[in-house]
């Protein structure tokens, strides 16, 4: 069963807003094992890009940097594009570790509450 609905419904449904990351992670779903892209991401789970369409409840073990493999389930799956839910939520400490290290400036800044710089006109 694939689950082919617009994101602002899935985005509606979301328990905490997802941070963007653009991050090469592998993965194991079936026998197979690749490599793919970590869109973005929240305690909860998140968005994998690579993979040919999934079908809703199908377990993916994503390995994130410096953790055991972490076992996820579809959620949503539209072209190469796939919505993950942790098994298990991500620990405060492990989510603000992974979002300090490789969340997209913008996205890190905010999510860690940092201000934006203040700039002075030469």
């Amino acid at each position: 069963m694939w689950l082919d609905t617009d994101n602002a419904d899935i985005d509606a449904k979301r328990r905490a807003a997802r941070v963007g990351i653009e991050l090469p992670v592998r993965c194991k779903y079936g026998t197979e094992r690749t490599t793919v892209i970590l869109k973005d991401l929240n305690q909860y789970g998140a968005r994998i890009e690579g993979l040919a369409k999934l079908r809703i409840d199908e377990p993916i073990h994503l390995m994130l940097p410096g953790l055991q493999p972490k076992m996820a389930f579809v959620v949503w799956s539209r072209d190469k594009v796939s919505g993950l839910e942790f098994e298990k939520p991500l620990h405060h400490d492990v989510f603000e570790n992974l979002v300090s290290e490789f969340a997209i400036k913008h996205y890190r800044e905010a999510a860690l509450g940092k201000p934006n710089p203040i700039r002075h006109a030469a």
